[in-house]
């Protein structure tokens, strides 16, 4: 590529970086898919393509841009890459500087006792920090080039290229599922023949080597809700206590390495919660009637299904440990009180959510109640969470529950982002050939590593599951969720992650390597697209 090309990447990240485009704010979420737009429609190729190019709402006024350059062959490569980022309250005193690479350095060594790495980074220059800079404005910038390169040269492209920039990746992913109907508008209007997708999204995994990844780890988010039975605190074992049973589950959930998915060599992360709450906004001395948590569950091979029951298990055994507990104690406090001991009639009570659905539809007025209760509930607050909107759902339909008991539900909470295992040979090929090429001009060891280890929306190009197995995840999930899997099962290729490399993504000291990510990366895409077409540009 030519010789100026790191310093456009660089410079081009800065100008996104400079974009505040923080995950469900719309406007600059539209904003920086204008910008990029704009971008591309100053390019000779789309003044002459200008129906190649083309932004587009994906709800609630928060855009996705998408270009496309058009080959010699049908055969299409899919790049990728997310436009909006996380807040930045972490930021602190610096939130200001957050969106200014050029100032932010002065910001955090005024307003943090930063860390000897991250001082050793500013110091190196080999580091451009702000909000988005890693993760991933850098990788866009980085594709965005790419197509510039690519199109230039349209008149040689044995193939096609297809760009999609998404709003709304560290969200809902809004911005991709809205992006498989253009995908598939395309494929019927061009006759494109989609190979693979390939992502550009961040790693930080330390060391002197640097990964493409095959594939990408799957994401589901299993979720318990306790209804516990209240009681004044002066009498506690009244009540059935729902923080405790939920604090039972944190504890066999969090960091279990036995829930983990293995693949080969290699161990998924463990499940981690994610918020635990209970029903209480204000205090007093009532016990709280009911808590709720949810746990990031990531997963390699296992199925919605295998989760959730594994999940029940949990569920069960820490139900089980809390009735222990409380008779136990319960029991010592009856002795020291010279009170006679009577076991507390609780009882081990847990349902996934499709059982108690079948357990209230006995009421003959359940189904149609709750329907109306939960359409009324999207009506009033359009924009819930869909984890705050389950919450309540399974709230108001303990109303049904005619014995009363202190009773756990296991369920889904949302979006379900799909596992992906990449071994399509020609994958394969091209990536060990783009490899073998670039590993010449870099100090790091060039590997594959087979998931891609963070949620991204890759996982909305493919899915191994069939729809049983989906609709199976839908029936535990309260949320009337839109999983896309008509649209994925029209697209279904093979996944890529060849992304920007940096450190401490989601943090204040967001920091991308730019020696590696505006050189040696751009090259590796470069390079599998030409191994792809089998033939270089």
């Amino acid at each position: 590529m030519e010789n100026n090309y790191s310093k456009n990447i660089e410079n081009l990240t800065k100008k996104l970086v400079n974009i505040s485009s923080i995950c469900g704010k719309p406007n600059g979420e539209k904003k920086i898919a204008k910008y990029i737009y704009d971008y591309f429609k100053s390019q000779e190729y789309f003044k002459k393509h200008p129906n190649q190019l083309m932004t587009y709402d994906c709800g609630d006024n928060r855009y996705s841009t998408l270009a496309y350059i058009k080959g010699k062959t049908e055969e299409t490569i899919i790049l990728m890459g997310h436009i909006d980022t996380v807040d930045v309250l972490d930021y602190g005193k610096a939130k200001k500087e957050a969106f200014n690479p050029e100032k932010l350095t002065k910001a955090l060594k005024d307003n943090f006792n930063l860390d000897e790495d991250i001082l050793e980074d500013i110091k190196s220059e080999d580091y451009l920090f702000g909000r988005g800079a890693l993760d991933m404005k850098s990788g866009v910038a980085a594709y965005m080039e790419i197509m510039k390169y690519f199109a230039s040269k349209s008149d040689k492209l044995n193939g096609n290229l297809v760009f999609i920039c998404e709003c709304d990746e560290e969200g809902d992913s809004k911005g991709i599922i809205k992006s498989l109907e253009i995908l598939k508008e395309l494929k019927e209007k061009e006759g494109f023949k989609y190979l693979a997708a390939i992502n550009g999204d961040y790693d930080t995994v330390e060391g002197n080597k640097r990964y493409i990844y095959l594939g990408t780890v799957g994401k589901l988010l299993p979720s318990f809700l306790v209804v516990g039975k209240e009681s004044h605190v002066g009498n506690p074992f009244r009540a059935f206590d729902p923080n405790l049973l939920i604090a039972l589950i944190n504890k066999n959930m969090a960091y279990n390495q036995d829930l983990t998915d293995k693949e080969n060599n290699i161990t998924s992360m463990p499940p981690i919660s994610l918020k635990q709450s209970d029903n209480k906004d204000l205090y007093t001395v009532q016990t709280p009637a009911s808590a709720f948590s949810y746990f990031n569950y990531l997963i390699y091979n296992s199925s919605p299904k295998e989760i959730l029951n594994k999940c029940l298990k949990i569920g069960k055994e820490s139900f089980k440990e809390m009735i222990e507990i409380i008779n136990n104690n319960y029991s010592k406090y009856c002795k020291e009180n010279s009170i006679k001991y009577k076991k507390l009639p609780y009882k081990v009570n847990v349902y996934s959510y499709d059982s108690w659905q079948e357990l209230l539809n006995k009421n003959p007025n359940y189904q149609k109640e709750i329907k109306a209760y939960s359409k009324k509930l999207l009506k009033d607050n359009p924009h819930m969470d869909m984890r705050e909107y389950s919450y309540k759902v399974l709230l108001k339909s303990y109303d049904y529950y005619e014995e009363k008991q202190a009773v756990l539900i296991v369920f889904y909470s949302s979006m379900f982002y799909s596992n992906i295992k990449t071994d399509d040979k020609r994958v394969l090929k091209a990536v060990n050939e783009a490899i073998k090429k670039v590993q010449k001009e870099t100090e790091y060891k060039l590997e594959t590593k087979p998931f891609y280890p963070y949620i991204s929306d890759m996982s909305f190009l493919s899915t191994p599951f069939k729809k049983a197995e989906i609709d199976y995840l839908l029936s535990n999930t309260p949320y009337p969720l839109n999983y896309p899997y008509k649209a994925i099962k029209d697209i279904d290729v093979p996944v890529i992650n060849i992304g920007t490399y940096g450190k401490a993504g989601h943090s204040f000291s967001e920091r991308v390597q730019k020696s590696y990510t505006f050189k040696q990366m751009p090259r590796l895409v470069e390079e599998t697209i030409n191994a792809f077409f089998e033939k270089k540009q």
